[in-house]
């Protein structure tokens, strides 16, 4: 016998892992070849073969069977998902209806589920977002001289920073429109974001080349996104090169400094091209940078850790009134602060250079994927309960053979949450790859990014629908006696109540989202199609620009005027266009120039004003219901005549307006020559505001105090397209253009365009809506297959007999529709009131909207009630096929 022995770690390890069961006949098969090793080649290499073959031996099949495996519970719920799988592979048809409407559900869960989430995490990916504030201005003189903006004054970075010790950074950020080309080449108009140097160490943007703590090398440095990298250099290095900027009565050439990734989608700050605020002076002049109350920039400040804002409140006033206390009286200059994850969903706060969502649209939406999801979860429940029948004598089996109420619930909850996780795995993934439709129907810019936490949510998502999906049915298969189950042509009695309350649901939820779906089609419509005051079919718009060597904003506005007649007479030549015109601003777009001024009583007026020429009422067929239009190459019209419209001659009092002159002592010389008609040049959201229009803004702009020019007043010039293509007037246009400006770039839309998107955010709102009404009526569809399968197996023997004495199919059908008929008729009539509430809230954000009124119900409930007797209906026929003596031999 060998005195030698095999190391011991060896051995303590075999015996850790190895199976009881198998260790004696492994171990003696390991020591008999370490004693032959040993004689045949020592010690060492015995040692060395026995360590390894041990080590071969650590595999699954010989591995010590843990007793947490052998735990009753774990085994059972192993033989739970077998028994599952078979039963759900046996009943192919059911199951995959189950899959089905739960995957539609979970398809429409998803989708909107991840916008709502991208709305509200927007900003939520910058590192310090706790710590970002954006400051805003809220101005009270008395005398209805409130002024209230999240753009602030210049000034505020050098106040915040010598005032508030709290604030560890303040960073500005603006825009402003700069001619860009290249090489000398065409000059486009381009939007310049305008950025504190420190900007990026507030805010987390991802730089692909350029130093992130430096942004800016020199004065005249340009930040770009990669895609405007790409389009000024193509697939060069950018870096170092040079983009010509025009500013003030020269040419600056900017060199390319750093490169940033594009801008998140769920960034409230976004821009292509930035340069530094250094360049402010140079860009808006000593004044505005002095001035407290000329606003343009928003101003963002860093918290130090461990202060909170309330501190910097707190005293803000104080610092205000050593400033100002010689200008104003206390809290009518006013500085708060925003966070910055509040500004997206936010509403109250005026808009500033950050886009802003409306919060109900998003919740709304949240709360219609949740009860699609619900009605998806109704629907297995009355799918399951109308197969239970089928399934109670193997209910009464297992409860002979000693099975437990307990065991049993969670045999069947198993089956419905094996449902829910492939349905689930199903509707997720195909909702991904329905994203760039989903983006294309409901016009929203959607981004899916993938991590694996997000497994972790969609399995929460399948085990809570697959629970609440699969609780009722379960209860009501274990909870009836073995006597009632086993007996012959006994039925599953109770819980009616339940399932009536789920179906009145399921009715309610389908048409309350009908009814929604068809106001707010009603309302868009209404909105398209309301007779606005004036004419805007086939009118284009095309922006002028004005001589970046120009001194002033009205120096500006003549210089783009100049061109504007350079370019008309040039146009007017074709026959395919007509009524050229010019204006300041466009139908469709917000932000028409809101002027005040203080008339000679005191009273603090606020009017818009519109620039234009002789031609712009007979072009856009805008009435005059009193006095005349203004007359071609009459000097006195273009220096000093102006026209209201009917709401400027209420809201200024005039009884006979022709003649007189704005109620303020500081205006320029001119006078009313004719009052237009009412027309709606904002959106249908507002009421019409008092509207002055003129040839010439100077006389205007001598005698307002304050102003807001949120659109540039730089003019556009109109024509109207008549011909049939609309790649001709692009030919015509693009031809005189670059004749007329060969170094410009030509832009132009379609003011109906401009029109479409004032209601973007409610066609995005209706298209969402309707499609989760087509997925609510298509689910509610299952669950009414769900509810006749129900009916026709619990009163199988009753149809049977009906049929042999001669029932026909439509009388089969009214015994089946009457069984439901008093949930759809309450399902209908809670819906209403429900509905009524919630649109009434929706339209208050219209001053125009339609009325609400008993047709859209009625078609909403003869939609849902046609829809279930069609689907009734076919289960009607499909059972008059069947043979009666199939249900009666049993007796």
């Amino acid at each position: 016998m060998s005195t030698q022995h095999p190391p011991k770690w060896a051995v303590r390890f075999l015996h850790w892992f190895c199976d009881p069961e198998l260790i004696e006949d492994l171990e003696g098969d390991l020591f008999e070849i370490f004693d032959r090793k040993c004689a045949e080649r020592g010690k060492v290499a015995a040692n060395a073969a026995f360590s390894w073959l041990v080590l071969r031996s650590f595999r699954w099949s010989v591995f010590k069977k843990s007793r947490l495996f052998k735990n009753s519970t774990i085994m059972a719920t192993g033989q739970n998902w077998k028994v599952a799988t078979r039963v759900l592979w046996r009943d192919k048809f059911n199951t995959g209806l189950n899959t089905l409407g739960l995957s539609i559900g979970i398809i429409c869960f998803v989708l909107l589920g991840l916008y709502t989430y991208q709305e509200l995490t927007f900003d939520q990916f910058h590192s310090k977002k706790d710590r970002i504030y954006r400051a805003w201005l809220y101005e009270d003189y008395g005398n209805n001289k409130v002024f209230f903006n999240s753009v602030t004054p210049f000034r505020f970075v050098p106040l915040f920073k010598e005032n508030f010790p709290e604030f560890e950074k303040v960073v500005q950020r603006d825009e402003t429109n700069l001619p860009v080309s290249i090489d000398d080449g065409e000059v486009i108009s381009e939007q310049m974001t305008i950025i504190s140097p420190d900007f990026f160490e507030v805010f987390d943007f991802t730089f692909i080349d350029g130093d992130q703590n430096n942004p800016f090398d020199s004065r005249y440095s340009i930040i770009l996104s990669r895609d405007y990298a790409k389009k000024y250099f193509g697939e060069t290095n950018p870096m170092g090169k040079t983009l010509d900027i025009h500013m003030d009565e020269t040419s600056k050439a900017f060199t390319v400094s750093a490169i940033i990734d594009n801008m998140p989608q769920r960034s409230s700050i976004r821009f292509d091209m930035a340069i530094s605020s250094e360049l402010n002076r140079e860009l808006f002049g000593p004044q505005a940078l002095e001035g407290w109350m000329t606003v343009s920039p928003e101003t963002f400040v860093l918290l130090k850790e461990n202060n909170t804002i309330a501190s910097v409140n707190d005293k803000s006033q104080d610092v205000v009134m050593s400033y100002l206390s010689e200008r104003m009286e206390r809290d009518q200059y006013n500085i708060g602060f925003q966070p910055l994850t509040d500004i997206h969903l936010n509403t109250e706060i005026p808009l500033g250079i950050s886009p802003v969502s409306n919060p109900t649209y998003v919740y709304v939406l949240g709360i219609i994927g949740l009860l699609v999801l619900l009605t998806a979860c109704i629907n297995y429940t009355t799918l399951a309960v109308g197969q239970s029948l089928k399934r109670s004598k193997e209910v009464g089996v297992r409860k002979v053979l000693g099975a437990m109420k307990r065991r049993l619930v969670f045999q069947y909850l198993t089956e419905s949450i094996l449902v829910a996780l492939i349905s689930t795995a199903v509707g997720t993934i195909v909702a991904i790859l329905l994203i760039p439709t989903f983006n294309s129907l409901a016009n929203v810019h959607l981004v899916y990014d993938f991590e694996f936490w997000h497994i972790g949510i969609f399995l929460v998502v399948a085990l809570l629908t697959g629970f609440f999906a699969g609780i009722y049915p379960s209860l009501v298969l274990t909870s009836t006696r073995i006597m009632s189950i086993l007996k012959p042509g006994s039925s599953q009695g109770g819980h009616h109540w339940v399932r009536k309350f789920l179906i009145t649901a399921q009715f309610l939820i389908t048409v309350m989202l009908i009814s929604s779906t068809l106001i707010m089609k009603e309302q868009v419509t209404y909105l398209k199609n309301q007779d606005l005051g004036f004419s805007y079919d086939a009118v284009i718009s095309v922006p002028m620009f004005g001589d970046p060597q120009a001194r002033g904003l009205l120096e500006d506005v003549s210089s783009a005027e100049r061109n504007y007649d350079l370019l008309k007479p040039r146009l007017e030549k074709y026959p395919q266009i007509s009524d050229v015109t010019m204006a300041s601003h466009s139908f469709g777009r917000n932000g028409w120039a809101n002027l005040a001024f203080t008339d000679n009583e005191g009273t603090f007026r606020r009017f818009r004003l519109l620039g234009t020429d002789d031609n712009y009422l007979k072009a856009f067929d805008i009435k005059i219901v009193d006095g005349r239009d203004f007359q071609p190459d009459n000097g006195l019209d273009e220096r000093q005549s102006i026209l209201i419209n009917e709401t400027a001659a209420a809201y200024f009092g005039f009884e006979n307006p022709i003649g007189e002159s704005l109620p303020g002592k500081d205006f320029g010389e001119h006078k009313i020559i004719g009052v237009v008609e009412d027309f709606h040049y904002t959106s249908l959201h507002y009421q019409i505001e008092p509207l002055v229009i003129t040839q010439n803004i100077a006389p205007i702009y001598k005698g307002i105090s304050d102003g807001d020019l949120k659109d540039s007043v730089i003019p556009k010039m109109f024509l109207r397209y008549k011909g049939s293509q609309l790649t001709e007037v692009e030919e015509i246009l693009s031809k005189e253009w670059k004749a007329t400006f060969p170094n410009q770039n030509l832009d132009y839309q379609f003011v109906d365009e401009h029109m479409a998107r004032q209601y973007e955010n409610e066609a995005r709102l209706n298209s969402l809506i309707g499609m989760a009404t087509f997925i609510a009526i298509l689910i509610a569809s299952i669950g009414l297959l769900g509810l006749t399968l129900l009916v026709v197996n619990s009163r199988e023997k009753e149809i049977g007999i009906r049929k042999v004495i001669g029932a026909s199919v439509y009388d089969i059908m009214m015994m089946l529709t009457k069984t439901f008929s008093w949930q759809l008729i309450i399902g209908i009539g809670l819906s209403v009131p429900v509905t009524i509430w919630l649109m009434q809230k929706w339209l208050e954000d219209f001053a125009y909207h339609i009325n609400i009124g008993a047709g859209m119900f009625v078609l909403s409930a003869v939609l849902s009630a046609t829809i279930a007797l069609v689907v009734i209906g076919y289960h009607a026929w499909r059972t008059n096929k069947m043979n009666p003596v199939n249900s009666l031999r049993s007796e």
